[in-house]
């Protein structure tokens, strides 16, 4: 009981990530998060925060989003992604949930000071986009076989924390970074430029702070500075849903929680969450989930 109670813990704060979310704490910034398959998650909404990721898919097949690059990762693979880096992920088979690892981690857990050298000569560059390092790292490459090993060893310590553990936690996870960094590659000025990204940043945080007020496509735009078409097209190619889908994606996440933890009515859950009608509400929640809201609460 106890351990479900810490896992169901951290599927919340997973769920919850924004760019202001702190993942570990002050002395210790750097968490490890395992999603089942009995935690529904159908999708990792497009979301970033400052703090670096290194996610490993645990079974099945999914396409991920990293910044503008869109790729398949297979169970076993590793992705990494950057401090503020928009990124997604969604099953690509028949399976409706996912089933990852990952850890989120600050970059200052890495370094030290501002004059160390490891922030100088590689953080930095890799924060600024000046450094670009892999996004996948596939099973049987030389790098995979140097970055696995370390992400299971870490994964295994911040889970268990024996005593000392710190020790080996940051000397694997320099490791894992060590080799991310040797197999990095200067970005050209087109791959630093991030306009188009940080105009969709502005959509997607006026969603997640916007959800229980009417949400229209021609506002989002707006906000983004683009038109409606080129809106629509670059939203879903940093997403991978449409802005509705996301939209509702956001509402949907807000009212399973208020499911599971209220006793409100589902007409006011869906009113709350931004929902104008209680029919639609039950129609795109059972779209993501498989079930009603009601049995969603019974179970």
């Amino acid at each position: 009981a106890n351990r479900r109670v810490v896992f169901e813990i951290n599927t919340n704060e997973f769920k919850n990530m924004k760019e202001s979310r702190r993942h570990g704490d002050e002395l210790l910034p750097i968490v490890q998060y395992c999603i089942g398959p009995e935690d529904g998650f159908s999708s990792v909404d497009c979301h970033w925060h400052s703090e670096m990721e290194l996610f490993r898919v645990m079974h099945g097949t999914v396409t991920m989003q990293c910044g503008t690059s869109l790729f398949e990762a297979h169970e076993g693979d590793i992705a990494f992604f950057n401090s503020g880096e928009l990124h997604a992920a969604v099953p690509a088979d028949s399976a409706r949930d996912l089933f990852f690892r990952a850890i989120v981690f600050s970059p200052d857990y890495l370094c030290g000071a501002t004059n160390d050298i490891l922030r100088v000569k590689y953080v930095s560059p890799v924060m600024n986009g000046e450094l670009r390092l892999p996004s996948l790292i596939r099973q049987g490459t030389p790098l995979y076989d140097r970055i696995s090993p370390a992400f299971d060893t870490v994964y295994t310590l911040l889970q268990d924390r024996p005593p000392f553990f710190e020790f080996a936690a940051k000397a694997g996870m320099l490791a894992a970074f060590g080799a991310l960094a040797e197999s990095g590659e200067a970005a050209s000025a087109a791959q630093r430029h991030g306009a188009a990204a940080a105009s969709i940043k502005k959509a997607i945080q006026h969603i997640q702070e916007n959800y229980r007020a009417p949400l229209t496509i021609d506002r989002l735009a707006e906000i983004a500075g683009m038109s409606e078409g080129h809106f629509c097209r670059v939203f879903k190619q940093y997403t991978l849903k449409t802005p509705v889908q996301f939209i509702n994606g956001v509402r949907l996440t807000h009212a399973a929680d208020q499911l599971a933890n209220t006793n409100k009515r589902v007409l006011d859950i869906a009113m709350d969450c931004g929902f104008n009608s209680v029919s639609y509400f039950i129609e795109v929640f059972r779209e993501s989930f498989g079930i009603t809201p009601s049995k969603y609460r019974k179970g």
